[in-house]
């Protein structure tokens, strides 16, 4: 039987980003912030799938709740902006 792959998307919200950090402490290969304001940047849509406890615990610590992260089925990783 194979393996199934996880799959997921990971998006942020920069309208509702207080720049508070945490996502880029506790998973610093998926997010950073931005120089000018600290609002936070997706450095991966679609990470790893060894990065989804750490990108789950960013949307845990995120105190203004403007990161999410969603489960793709096993067969579909199609990147919204072409990439």
């Amino acid at each position: 039987m194979a393996k199934s792959v996880l799959r997921f998307r990971v998006t942020a919200d920069q309208s509702v980003c207080v720049g508070a950090g945490l996502c880029v402490l506790s998973t610093s290969e998926v997010f950073d912030q931005r120089d000018e304001d600290g609002v936070v940047k997706v450095l991966q849509d679609y990470p790893d799938e060894t990065l989804y406890e750490k990108a789950m615990g960013a949307v845990r610590k995120c105190p203004s709740k403007a990161i999410r992260v969603e489960q793709l089925p096993d067969d579909r990783i199609e990147p919204v902006d072409g990439r």
